[in-house]
This record gives structure tokens, C-alpha cells and sequence, in this order.
């Protein structure tokens, strides 16, 4: 699933926008300090009139002072005091009127590339999220996590064995988001059909987007269709597929167990859990299996991988989605 030119001109153009609203937001800092603190002004155009003078002194022809030709090293360790002391006073004078000392520096969004995309010639972080947005942009998130989020999570849709365990559920999933950029952690829910695993999910996903991490959703059934022969190229996966699934800061498999599961799909789902471990990117898996029924489907080395080192978290009580369709209730 790479993306075509029309998706890479869009995510170019994004990078565009982002420089010309660097630059925009410095020039104004810049005339407000200006109108302010107008010794600032005249310390950066002496920064840069030095800075200029140093350099033509540099690299330019060696010039003599009497009998002593003016060394290149000697240059630059002048040059190196000067701007030293005229940064300090400019540094100095923002403080003293209360704004940071790198005000009139460039501000980026993404601070790593300086908001190009690239870095030596290789995809940012930043443009790979923003690939993985543009990938699955048609997948069932964009069009539920506006309905399905922690906002209009509502107990009254909950049985009353669910109301005295759900409470503990959803606060393992809203410390899960919480502390997500400082722990590395792995979920598993499992439980009966209806009883709000994808719900979670959702609420999970829609919070760690809203905060700039990149997660992908499969249902099981779209996962292993990937390393179907459909979804290969010479037997092996796409790339840039292979590189979202590896490198998501979150990734959620849904109904796992609902899928036509073979020894070959077993395999490289426990490479992709195994690899995404060994990165330490986060997944969060969702199954109407029982543990015994997981690990026969999946296999006893894909278990032990889920056991040892994720949080298993078990739902139950009756399906929600037709007590709602009986009761009418939220």
C-alpha cells in the first residue's frame, strides 16, 4: 500500500505550509522584540555584519599585520568571542523583558527535521505518522473515533456485573494513554462478543491521535489478509506496509480468532508481535477467545509472547449492543 503521488505531493505540500508558518511566526516575533527592545536589532545586524567580516577574513586571502600573517585559527577564535559576547547581551536583554532566550530563534512543529520531512535523506518521524494517516485514512477509524471516544463513554449502557468491573477497565485504558510516550506496555482484552473491547479501542486510539501518535487498526481478518498472496510482492510484504505495521506507535488488532488463522499467518504475527516488542512500539490486541482457545489457535510460543508481556485485561457480562437494541438504552 505505498503511497501514490498524489498522497506524497500532499504530505510535501504539508511541509510547505509548515516552513512558511515558521517563517511567518519568527518575522513576527522578530518585529515585535524590534519595536520593544530595539538594541536587539542592532545587536543581530552586528552579529551579522561580524559574522560576515570573520568569514570573508577566513576564507578569504591571508592578510598580513605588519610582519604576522593573521592566522585562519586566530580568526575564528576572535570570531568566536565576539558573537559570544553580543549573543550573551541579546540573550540578556529578552530575559530582562520576560521573553525566552531563544524568542527570536526559529520555532518548528517538528524540531528533528526543522520541518522538511527529511532527515539526511531519510523519512522523519513526523512524515512517517503523517504516511501512516494518509495510508489508512480510509479505514473504520476515521469514521467512528467521532462517536467512539472517552467523551461519550455513558455507564448506563453497562449490565450490572459490568458496572461494578468496568470501572477498573477503563482506568487501565485512560492510564494506558497517560503514561504512553514514558512506559512501553502491550494490552490484550478478551471477553464475550458485545461487551465494549472495540469500544475501549476506539476511545484508546482516538485519545493517542489526538495527542500526534500514529495508530493503525486492522479486524484480524484484514491483518492476515496482508500476507495473503494477494498482499505480497515476490513473496514478501510491501514496504511501506511492512514499515507502518513495524513502526505505529500503536497497533490495534481487532477480533482476533474470527479469521481463517494458518501455521504461516501464526508465524508472522509473532514476528510482527516480536519485532514491535524489540522496538518497543505498543499493540493492543482484542479477541472473543477465551486464553485456552487463544493459545490453541495461535500457538503456545504466541501466547507466552502475550502472557509475559502484556496487560491482560478480561471482559464479561451480556452483549451491549442488543441490550441496546431491546431497551432503546445509551
Amino acid at each position: 500500500m505505498p503511497l501514490t503521488n498524489k498522497q506524497y505531493d500532499a504530505i510535501m505540500r504539508l511541509y510547505d505550509r509548515r516552513q512558511y508558518q515558521d517563517y511567518r511566526a519568527q518575522c513576527a516575533r522578530r518585529e515585535e522584540i524590534y519595536e520593544k527592545l530595539p538594541r536587539v536589532r542592532a545587536l543581530e545586524e552586528e552579529i551579522s555584519a561580524q559574522s560576515l567580516l570573520h568569514a570573508e577574513q577566513l576564507y578569504g586571502t591571508p592578510q598580513s599585520s605588519g610582519q604576522e600573517e593573521i592566522r585562519p585559527l586566530e580568526v575564528l577564535s576572535g570570531l568566536r568571542r565576539e558573537l559570544l559576547l553580543l549573543r550573551q547581551e541579546k540573550e540578556a536583554l529578552l530575559l530582562q523583558a520576560g521573553y525566552p532566550a531563544d524568542y527570536l530563534d526559529m520555532h518548528y512543529i517538528c524540531p528533528d527535521c526543522q520541518d522538511t520531512g527529511y532527515i539526511d535523506r531519510k523519512k522523519c518521524h513526523c512524515f512517517r505518522r503523517e504516511e501512516i494517516r494518509l495510508l489508512y485514512s480510509g479505514s473504520r477509524l476515521q469514521t467512528v473515533l467521532s462517536e467512539e471516544n472517552f467523551s461519550t463513554l455513558s455507564y448506563e449502557v453497562y449490565d450490572e456485573e459490568q458496572k461494578k468491573i468496568m470501572p477498573a477497565i477503563i482506568h487501565t485504558c485512560k492510564d494506558f494513554v497517560d503514561t504512553f510516550s514514558e512506559t512501553f506496555r502491550n494490552l490484550h482484552f478478551y471477553g464475550p462478543v458485545g461487551t465494549g473491547k472495540t469500544f475501549l479501542s476506539n476511545c484508546i486510539a482516538r485519545e493517542l491521535l489526538e495527542r500526534g501518535c500514529s495508530v493503525i487498526y486492522f479486524t484480524a481478518f484484514q491483518f492476515f489478509e496482508l500476507f495473503s498472496p494477494a498482499g505480497y510482492t515476490r513473496g514478501e510484504p510491501r514496504p511501506q506496509e511492512q514499515d507502518a505495521l513495524l513502526e505505529s506507535d500503536l497497533l490495534i488488532l481487532d477480533d482476533m480468532g474470527t479469521e481463517l488463522a494458518n501455521t504461516f499467518t501464526v508465524s508472522r504475527l509473532f514476528q510482527i508481535l516480536n519485532e514491535r516488542a524489540l522496538r518497543r512500539k505498543s499493540t493492543l490486541l482484542s479477541t472473543n477467545l477465551s486464553p485456552k482457545d487463544f493459545r490453541d489457535i495461535y500457538s503456545e510460543r504466541v501466547f507466552s509472547r502475550i502472557t509475559s508481556s502484556y496487560t491482560l485485561v478480561k471482559f464479561s457480562g451480556s452483549d451491549i449492543r442488543i441490550r441496546k437494541k431491546l431497551y432503546g438504552s445509551r
